[in-house]
C-alpha cells in the first residue's frame, strides 16, 4: 500500500486553493498546498469582490470574514454603472433597499492584498503545510493515490485538487476537460491615479463600446485614490482583427469622447499587463478518480461579467464538502464526480445560463441599447442584470431569470 504524505494536495494557492485549505483546516485531514509563486504576488484582475465572495468568507472558520473587514484595505462598492454603446448610463445598486448599518455588498480590493490575506491564514493551522515557490512539475495516478513531483520533492497523496489556473497541470494530467479557444478571452489591466467621475457610492463602471461588443472596458475605484482600468476581448476577435489590447486600451483612454474626459489629469502608475481567461461553457468533467478542479483550472470564469473569484471560492467550498465525504467513506473514485458537479450546478447553473444569454445579446449595439432602456424603466430587470454580476440568488424573486430576460427582450 502506498504511503501517503498528505490526505489532500492542493495545487495553487489563489482564492480557490486557499479557500479549500482553510475550509478543511479543522477536518483532521493532512493538507499540503503548493504554489510556484512566492507571496505576495500580483495577478492581473479587475479586483472586484462580489457578494458571492463575501458570502463564502462569512461561512469560513475562525472569523475570517470579520478579520477581512478589519485588516484588508479595500473600497466599498454599492453597485454597477453600465454605459451602453450609445452612452446611455444605467445605474444598478446591488441592493435596492438597505439598512444603513449593514456591510457593503461588494468591495474593490487589489488581488495582491486579498491573496496575501488568505495565504497568511494558512500558517495558523498545523494541519496545513504551505509550500510556496515550489512548482508542481508532474502529476500521475497510482493504484491507491496520486503522486506529484515538485521542483524539490516527490509527494504521494490520497486525493488532489487542481486550483492551478487556466493552464492547469492537474487538469491536463488527469482530466478530459480541455481549453476551447473559442471560449478563451484576453484581458489587459493597469492602475491609474487622478481618474475622475466616479459614482459617490463607488459603483464600478463598465463601458460597452460599439466596435468591441460583447467585451467591455472597466474603470473601478481602488484604495488610495487609484483606479483599476482594463479591457477584455474574446480571443477569436483578437486573432481575427489582429488587435493589440494594449494599444486599444491606450487609444480609448486618449481618444474616446466619453472615456477620455475622465483621464485628462490621470497618470498611469503601473505597466499595462495581460492575462488569459477561459469562460465556462458547461459544468462537466470537473472531477474524477481522486481529483477535482476548481476556479480557473475548471475553466470557470463567468461568460458575461468575466468575474472569476466568486466561482473559484464557491467551487472550493463545494469541493470541501465532497472531500470530507470521500475521507469519511474511504471512497475516492469517480462516483464522487456526480456529487461535486451536482453541487456546482445547483450553485451556478441559473447564473451561468443567464450570463451566457446576456453575453450573446450584448453582441448587438441596438439590442444592448434597448436592454438599457428597458432596465431604466423596470426595477425587476435592474435586479436581474445586477444579479448576473453578483451571483447573488437572494437579490431577485423572478423565478427563472433567463425566461424573464427573454420575455422582456421579446416584447
Amino acid at each position: 500500500m502506498t504511503h501517503h504524505d498528505f490526505d489532500i494536495a492542493i495545487v495553487g494557492a489563489g482564492p480557490a486553493g486557499s479557500t479549500l485549505a482553510l475550509s478543511l483546516a479543522h477536518s483532521g485531514l493532512r493538507i499540503g498546498i503548493f504554489d510556484r509563486a512566492t507571496f505576495p504576488r500580483d495577478v492581473i484582475c479587475g479586483d472586484a469582490l462580489s457578494g458571492q465572495v463575501l458570502n463564502v468568507l462569512k461561512r469560513m472558520p475562525d472569523n475570517i470574514y470579520q478579520d477581512f473587514l478589519r485588516e484588508v484595505p479595500k473600497t466599498p462598492s454599492w453597485g454597477i454603472r453600465f454605459h451602453s454603446p450609445g452612452n446611455h448610463p444605467l445605474e444598478l445598486p446591488y441592493r435596492v433597499t438597505r439598512n444603513p448599518s449593514e456591510d457593503p455588498p461588494g468591495y474593490i480590493c487589489p488581488r495582491l492584498l486579498f491573496d496575501r490575506f488568505l495565504q497568511k491564514r494558512l500558517s495558523m493551522y498545523p494541519s496545513i503545510q504551505f509550500y510556496e515557490g515550489e512548482a508542481v512539475t508532474a502529476v500521475k495516478k497510482l493504484p491507491d493515490g496520486i503522486e506529484l513531483q515538485t521542483s524539490q520533492r516527490v509527494v504521494r497523496v490520497r486525493m488532489i485538487a487542481g486550483a492551478d489556473g487556466i493552464h492547469s497541470l492537474v487538469r491536463k494530467s488527469l482530466s478530459n476537460r480541455e481549453l476551447d479557444k473559442s471560449y478563451y478571452c484576453m484581458a489587459v489591466r493597469a492602475y491609474f491615479e487622478g481618474v475622475t467621475g466616479f459614482h459617490p457610492e463607488n459603483f464600478i463602471d463598465l463601458y460597452y463600446l460599439k466596435d468591441l461588443l460583447p467585451a467591455y472596458l472597466w474603470v473601478f475605484p481602488e484604495v488610495n485614490g487609484r483606479a483599476n482600468v482594463g479591457l477584455g476581448l474574446p480571443y477569436p476577435m483578437v486573432i481575427r482583427d489582429r488587435l493589440s489590447l494594449k494599444r486599444v486600451l491606450e487609444e480609448l483612454i486618449a481618444n474616446d469622447p466619453f472615456i477620455s474626459k475622465r483621464f485628462v489629469n490621470a497618470k498611469q502608475v503601473t505597466p499595462i499587463q495581460a492575462r488569459g481567461l477561459a469562460v465556462h461553457r458547461n459544468l462537466k468533467d470537473l472531477s474524477g478518480d481522486r481529483y477535482l478542479l476548481m476556479g480557473d483550472a475548471a475553466l470557470g470564469v463567468d461568460p458575461f461579467s468575466g468575474e472569476g473569484i466568486g466561482f473559484a471560492m464557491a467551487s472550493a467550498e463545494s469541493a470541501a464538502a465532497v472531500i470530507l465525504e470521500c475521507a469519511k467513506t474511504g471512497n475516492f473514485s469517480s462516483a464522487m464526480k456526480l456529487d461535486y458537479e451536482h453541487r456546482i450546478a445547483r450553485r451556478t447553473k441559473t447564473e451561468h445560463d443567464t450570463s451566457a444569454a446576456m453575453q450573446r445579446y450584448a453582441r448587438y449595439p441596438w439590442l444592448f441599447n434597448m436592454v438599457v432602456r428597458k432596465a431604466n424603466s423596470s426595477k425587476a430587470f435592474q435586479e436581474l442584470l445586477a444579479s448576473a454580476f453578483t451571483n447573488d440568488k437572494v437579490r431577485t424573486k423572478l423565478g427563472n431569470p433567463l425566461f424573464y430576460l427573454r420575455m422582456l427582450l421579446g416584447g
